[in-house]
């Protein structure tokens, strides 16, 4: 984010300016998606390692970069590779990973679900031959049907450090949605507040039917669960404070001031200074901007990192997600 974003929150109204600026003008919003999915090896079924070199997810990039169309992203300067990017016509097309290694494609906006459809396919097609060569399958699939916790890695980025520390405070399956699940996330575009609360709505209230045509996850450590969808009962339990249905937002008076009142309220995890990440598990953004933490006030890159960490079935940032 821009110096402009390091600026201290003077007052509430500052909060709603991030919302405002993902404002597009009519007949130019755009769509992308986020597509995550588990690496497993043909031969055994074994989740793909980290740091295993040839074939493991760092070989993995190594491999990709070499075609010299890639660019890699870094934790933190001199740290671990997380995601790998490039420049598509349209936007950035980027290569990131989940807690557990899951790999994401978080495409470029598209104009269609056409040039979604396309972007995936090149996707795929990008990363066959090294996959092949490493006798890899890609599994899109809600929930991992195979692995037990012991067999997963951990991808070593700060805030998966401080989550992992953090969610069996606030749920039981908090571990498993980190290292577990997997999701196709779509992202929409809005040209003004009355039309992001329409399409919000609408998203919250097609949720629960999504989840249930879309359902895909029955299976996890190789047996039967008795559930059509593994990954929905993971995310019931995984944080009591952000995740759901959000109520306040359903009806047709909500405004970005009631989801930021909400959001206002939920515990952090953490926030970024001079590039460092400072855990901050528990304090409410408002208490933070109130009282600040250990010397720090709340700054407006720390709430749009704040409303990155919060999981409600439709999220609100420059785009509806």
């Amino acid at each position: 984010m821009g110096s402009t974003e390091a600026r201290p929150i003077r007052r509430f109204d500052d909060l709603l300016e991030y919302f405002h600026s993902g404002h597009k003008g009519d007949g130019v919003e755009l769509l992308g998606t986020e597509s995550e999915k588990f690496g497993v090896q043909t031969k055994n079924g074994k989740p793909v390692s980290y740091d295993g070199r040839t074939c493991g997810i760092l070989g993995f990039f190594e491999r990709l970069l070499e075609t010299g169309e890639w660019a890699p992203v870094l934790d933190y300067p001199g740290g671990p590779i997380i995601a790998l990017e490039r420049d598509r016509p349209i936007g950035k097309e980027q290569i990131s990973l989940e807690p557990g290694a899951q790999l994401e494609l978080s495409g470029a906006p598209q104009e269609t679900v056409h040039g979604v459809a396309d972007e995936l396919a090149a996707h795929l097609e990008a990363i066959r031959p090294v996959s092949e060569s490493c006798g890899v399958r890609w599994l899109s699939a809600g929930y991992h049907p195979l692995a037990t916790p012991d067999r997963l890695p951990w991808v070593p980025k700060k805030r998966y450090e401080i989550m992992r520390e953090y969610f069996p405070s606030v749920g039981t399956r908090g571990l498993d949605m980190m290292r577990r699940t997997a999701t196709v996330q779509v992202n929409f575009d809005f040209s003004s507040e009355e039309d992001a609360m329409r399409k919000l709505r609408v998203g919250l209230k097609a949720s629960p039917a999504a989840a249930a045509i879309f359902a895909n996850s029955p299976f996890a450590e190789g047996a039967v669960t008795g559930r059509k969808s593994e990954r929905t009962e993971v995310w019931l339990h995984t944080d009591r404070n952000r995740t759901g249905l959000l109520p306040m937002m359903l009806g047709p008076g909500a405004s970005y001031r009631d989801y930021a009142t909400w959001a206002l309220d939920i515990p952090m995890y953490f926030f970024k200074r001079g590039g460092e990440i400072v855990a901050n598990t528990g304090q409410p953004f408002r208490a933070f901007m109130e009282d600040g933490f250990e010397g720090h006030h709340a700054e407006m890159d720390g709430w749009i990192l704040h409303l990155n960490t919060l999981f409600p079935e439709v999220r609100l940032q420059r785009a509806l997600e």
